[in-house]
């Protein structure tokens, strides 16, 4: 016969008074047993507490004796030499080619008390040439969670994955452009670069019933846009998570009210997932891809560029939901969330009002630092999550507390980079000075459940989130070169004087008390291309009998989800000034496509679903078909779907 729950509580109490007791008792007699036994050990000894130590060493005498050692005499002191007659000149100091304590001095000239030696040393800097930082991030989740309890008319699990993997093929058709290239040859070839301009100036238009889109260019991309509107705050990601997620972060935060001095098994109080009652969990999952990039490596308040300057920023956020419950009050809600923040903030370079000469007509000290090639900043960073939840669960209900945790699952790709280089007061570019930042962020999301014989809790709700953060820190300015600086651009390491008087010779340096260059021969390019992918399928099937009319409460949602990519690039303004002109482009991206009775023309959007669907069947098969090609070749061909869009 099973006790009730405060009987049991006292019971288990009484339990644990009555072990640490009897433990204590233990340790008590353990102790004075151990006393015991130490004591025998050392009666051997006449007295524990004095320790002797003998070491019959013998040295026989005479051959250990110290080397006698004599001082060698006294230098007898030197009179000083006489004075010269005539005044004293402008006197010269000469060495003889080992420096040292042995001076040479010229017979010729005399020496007096008043002879003062300045010896001028010119500065010379020492620090470490920063190089090419090149990153690789390739981070992949995997999960199929799909649990099955007892036998029903369950849906075919198989066939929803495949249906998925074809709602992820048309969430990647969503997007404006083509995935970029990770191979930093295609971007030093120029073949990345042009096919992004290409791509970014004529984007694939997207005409479907039920899919939202928002495209902005220029300076209309900058600042929060949240869902295809400007706002004044961007949406914080922890607020908002479902209530199920908020549970646990306040559990995590809560110090449970019990004193860190009292022992451990005194805590009773009970754990909310054997609480009373019975609980069914099929969703609760949190997907997670965070990125965070700092990139300080170089820069300067002047860029002499001998190409041209280009500056690419490219940011397409899709979403692509379904959440269409069955069963009495089972349907959920789900926000989706799409937000880019792309900032460009002054700062001016604090050292500038330090780097002053004491004497004006005193030149500038140069330092130079040489790269032959191409100076490379370059992140590539892929992150992929996908996740099936597909819980089947049919059971019959009969126990007085039942708890069935078929999801829960937490999954998390995180990446920090930070990159910090060097500040000069001026980088000379032989060849073309490019940046480009892409930033792709995919999520296809699927919660449609089959609910009967529980009732739903008040955490049914979803969470579905893109978010981008782009902000530089330095504004550039551009204007034309003049004619002594475009004579510096060709030159090489050989030319190092040359390169020293044009500088010298340059009124934008003059007054100034150091001259720190960087000349790249090459380009100076610094990429950061960042692909972002999450797709869970928590799709369950839950059926549940309670003879005794016992409330069982079902969570099929609760799910978070979240791509999360910031860029921080830190720098100062900048005077960019390019032979070949300069060429900037801003764009920014937002698509998404949700099937919920919540929506307004759910109808709609099931046939533009439908209608994809198949086209990216015909599409794989086509592609089944189709002769293997090389990734290059591959680049060439029009997709069957992004042709069906344009």
């Amino acid at each position: 016969m099973s006790l009730d729950s405060i009987t049991e509580q006292i019971a288990h109490f009484v339990g644990t008074f009555e072990l640490t007791t009897e433990q204590a008792r233990w340790r008590d007699q353990y102790e004075e047993f151990v006393a015991l036994r130490r004591k025998a050990e050392l009666e051997n000894l006449e007295d524990p507490t004095r320790i002797e130590v003998k070491a019959p060493l013998k040295m026989n005498p005479g051959d250990y004796d110290p080397i006698s050692y004599k001082f060698a005499p006294l230098k007898s002191d030197l009179p000083p030499p006489a004075v010269s007659p005539g005044p004293v000149e402008d006197a010269v100091l000469m060495s003889n080619p080992a420096f040292g304590p042995d001076v040479f001095f010229p017979e010729m000239l005399g020496f007096g008390d008043g002879v003062q030696f300045n010896v001028i040393l010119k500065p010379e800097f020492i620090h470490q040439l920063i190089g090419s930082a090149v990153t690789y991030t390739v981070q992949k989740i995997h999960l199929n969670d799909n649990d099955v309890v007892g036998e029903g008319n369950f849906r075919d699990a198989e066939a929803i994955m495949e249906q998925g993997q074809a709602l992820k093929a048309v969430a990647m058709s969503l997007h404006a452009v083509s995935t970029p290239s990770i191979h930093i040859q295609d971007y030093q070839s120029g073949e990345a670069i042009e096919q992004l301009i290409e791509q970014m100036q004529s984007p694939v238009t997207i005409d479907i019933e039920g899919v939202t889109v928002h495209q902005f260019h220029g300076e209309d991309a900058t600042g929060i846009i949240v869902n295809g509107e400007h706002v004044d705050e961007m949406p914080d990601f922890l607020e908002l998570m479902p209530e199920h997620h908020k549970n646990d972060l306040e559990e995590e935060e809560d110090e449970y009210g019990i004193s860190d001095d009292l022992p451990a098994e005194w805590d009773q109080s009970e754990d909310q997932e054997f609480e009373d009652g019975h609980s069914i969990v099929a969703g609760g999952n949190f997907a997670v891809n965070e990125v965070a990039v700092t990139v300080g490596w170089v820069d300067a308040p002047n860029i002499v560029v001998g190409g041209q300057a280009v500056n690419l920023t490219f940011v397409s956020q899709v979403a692509v939901v379904t959440d269409v419950d069955q069963g009495e009050g089972a349907q959920s809600k789900t926000q989706v969330l799409q937000a880019s923040d792309i900032s460009t903030e002054a700062n001016e370079a604090a050292w500038l009002e330090l780097n002053v000469a004491e004497d004006p007509e005193q030149d500038p000290i140069v330092s130079i630092d040489w790269i032959s090639g191409d100076l490379l900043v370059t992140n590539f960073i892929q992150q992929l999550i996908d996740a099936t939840d597909i819980d089947h669960i049919a059971t019959e209900i009969t126990s007085s507390s039942t708890v069935y945790t078929l999801g829960d699952n937490i999954l998390t790709n995180v990446t920090n980079i930070l990159q910090l280089g060097t500040y000069y007061d001026v980088i000379i570019i032989g060849g073309d000075m490019i940046s480009v930042d892409v930033v792709t962020q995919t999520i296809v999301f699927t919660d449609n459940d089959v609910i009967h014989g529980a009732h739903t809790t008040d955490a049914e709700d979803n969470l579905v989130m893109n978010q981008v953060s782009l902000k530089t820190e330095g504004q550039d300015s551009h204007t034309e070169m003049s004619a002594n600086l475009a004579s510096t651009v060709d030159l090489q390491e050989v030319d190092t004087d040359a390169l020293e008087d044009a500088l010298l010779n340059d009124p934008m340096f003059a007054g100034t008390e150091l001259i720190r260059v960087l000349k790249i021969e090459g380009d100076l390019m610094q990429v950061n291309v960042i692909d972002q992918v999450t797709m869970l399928q928590d799709d369950d099937d839950v059926y549940v009998e309670t003879p005794g009319g016992e409330e069982v409460s079902a969570l099929g949602a609760g799910n978070a989800l979240l791509n999360a990519a910031s860029v921080t690039k830190m720098g100062v303004d900048s005077v960019v000034m390019a032979q070949e002109g300069e060429y900037s482009e801003l764009m920014l991206h937002q698509a998404s496509m949700f099937d919920s009775p919540e929506e307004e023309n759910p109808e709609l959007v099931n046939e533009a679903i439908a209608m994809l669907l198949e086209e990216v069947d015909a599409a794989a098969n086509e592609v089944e078909n189709a002769a293997n090609l090389t990734s290059s070749e591959m680049a060439t061909i029009d997709d069957g779907l992004q042709t069906m869009l344009a």
